[in-house]
């Protein structure tokens, strides 16, 4: 597809979004106006629902009065409503219809059902509004060309609940408007039906092969940037295939009809890529040479892979997602202001500070940190997001927030609570945990009770798991647990190879997106030791395996 028309499809797409672009600035100097219009207008339109009865949505007239009268939640408190409305029963966290059910992104627990209501659709917009126009405005070139994005899991089983309401997206397109939902098909790189495709390997390999085609690529947006780790690493994989199936413009791979017939021949990208097979070294830069932007998580758990994107994709921007959730917008990113401005004009949001007092979006302090809560035209009412983030400073009178982590992974075998912000400091102190392809603390089953660092590296020391183990015990929970001798000593069990992947199917045959799963330093599961190939290693003997 020529640039004009790129541009021309690009600036279309913008146009829709001009409005919400102005009124998210608008709010950014007085953003309690927005969000008690936000809260109000939510609590009247409601009312008659089930929950709304319970607790009298329909008296409710200020701010004070809401946090009153209606309690903070979690997603175990809201199930059973969450069961109801799976059945077919109407009305009962909204008057709004249920639409669709989309399961959590979490890594740390099951899959939940988030109801969706064309409302909540309209908040998500709200946030996309502001965030894609400031984007294409900050990095020249991005309306140029084509856009691969990932919002829904690759290879997705269709599912609906016992009333027939879908679970999952049909595209990737659909937080946005019918319009732009076209639009986005004709400049996307990939066909959104790829999604459908059941094999999940030959999802990724048919991901590559168009992505390949995708020669004026501008702008990629996924979620844990380790996801394109692993399509670099399944490119040199496939990458004989891949030649032979450009030039032919046809693959034995199973096709939908529809995708299969936007497939084509591509000499060009064929030869570049021998050569860079050739010479062993996938040369991003070479294979799209027009791409400006990458989108993905940057922060918690997923600040130590930036790096190694950054040294795979050299000269190409990295943006941090902000605090997108499947439940709702918490934060956006806005080069403006150099940070992920909070959403101020989608949810209606509330923090906790470290007192368990509740704060409101014009009383938080710079260097605070807080734990989320959101109230969206989804149903979810003062719902604990599970989220811990700290205000970086303000942009006007808008906090700007940075993502800590996620508060509920913690692991607690015999009282020693150890948490995975904890963990992963502790990690970043050793060279051959931050060189690491993989590295991740996790409990193993055993007749006493210890923890077991996984570890892809080229680099060991003879003490690690020692050292590790010492620095611990700075938990005085896990000190204490270690000197009763309620748990062993940490183990050190070494992957040979293809942790990631091996993580990722794991995660995914657990019922997790794939697209979305997070690696993390911290795992409360055990049994990893069944899940990657390799060998637990004596402390004795882990500077000879090592080296």
């Amino acid at each position: 597809m020529h640039r004009l028309l790129y541009r021309t499809l690009n600036h279309v797409i913008l146009s829709g979004f001009r409005s919400a672009a102005r009124e998210f600035e608008h709010a950014l100097a007085e953003p309690e106006q927005p969000q008690r219009q936000i809260l109000l207008q939510l609590l009247e339109r409601n009312a008659n629902s089930l929950y709304g009865k319970k607790h009298g949505f329909a008296s409710i007239r200020s701010v004070q009065e809401y946090q009153q009268r209606v309690p903070v939640v979690s997603y175990d408190d809201l199930a059973p409503w969450v069961e109801r409305i799976k059945t077919g029963e109407a009305g009962v966290l909204t008057t709004k219809p249920v639409l669709m059910f989309e399961k959590s992104s979490g890594s740390a627990s099951a899959a939940k059902y988030i109801p969706y209501t064309r409302t909540l659709q309209a908040q998500f917009r709200s946030a996309l509004g502001p965030w894609i126009t400031d984007m294409y405005r900050s990095f020249p070139g991005l309306d140029d060309g084509s856009a691969y994005w990932l919002v829904t899991p690759l290879s997705r089983e269709r599912e609906t609940t016992v009333a027939a309401t879908p679970v999952g997206f049909e595209s990737d397109t659909e937080y946005f408007s019918p319009v732009a939902r076209w639009i986005l098909r004709k400049a996307a790189a990939t066909p959104p039906e790829l999604a459908r495709v059941a094999n999940l390997e030959s999802c990724i390999y048919l991901t590559l092969l168009y992505l390949l085609q995708a020669r004026s690529l501008t702008f990629i947006s996924v979620w844990n940037p380790s996801f394109l780790l692993i399509l670099l690493e399944k490119l040199e994989h496939y990458g004989d295939r891949l030649v032979r199936d450009l030039v032919n413009g046809r693959t034995e791979s199973p096709l939908l009809p529809v995708v299969a017939r936007s497939l084509r021949r591509d000499a060009y990208q064929a030869e570049k890529l021998k050569a860079m097979l050739r010479r062993g070294c996938i040369e991003t830069a070479v294979v799209w040479p027009h791409l400006r932007l990458i989108s993905c998580w940057t922060s918690a758990e997923s600040a130590r892979v930036v790096p190694e994107i950054k040294q795979r994709f050299p000269g190409v921007a990295i943006q941090g997602k902000g605090l997108l959730a499947t439940e709702g917008v918490v934060s956006i990113p806005i080069e403006t202001y150099e940070g992920c401005v909070a959403a101020v004009t989608s949810h209606f949001l509330e923090f906790i500070d470290d007192s368990g007092n509740c704060r409101l979006i014009s009383e938080l302090e710079e260097g605070a940190t807080y734990s989320v809560l959101l109230t969206t035209g989804g149903g979810l009412w003062r719902y604990k997001l599970g989220d811990q983030v700290k205000v970086k400073g303000f942009a006007k009178r808008t906090p700007i927030l940075e993502f800590l982590g996620k508060e509920d992974c913690v692991s607690d075998l015999r009282g020693e609570k150890i948490n995975a912000f904890f963990v992963a400091n502790v990690l970043a102190d050793f060279d051959s945990c931050r060189s690491a392809t993989f590295a991740m603390l996790a409990p193993s089953d055993a007749a006493i009770p210890h923890y077991t660092l996984f570890l892809e590296s080229p680099l060991c020391k003879l003490d690690l798991a020692h050292r590790i183990d010492e620095q611990l015990q700075a938990n005085p929970h896990y000190a204490y647990c270690r000197r009763l001798g309620q748990l062993g000593e940490l183990h050190l069990f070494r992957v040979r190879q293809g942790a990631r992947e091996a993580f990722l199917k794991h995660c995914e045959a657990l019922g997790q997106r794939a697209g979305a799963v997070k690696f993390v330093s911290l795992s409360k599961r055990a049994g990893w030791e069944r899940v990657f190939e390799g060998n637990y290693v004596p402390a004795e003997h882990m500077a000879e395996v090592c080296a």
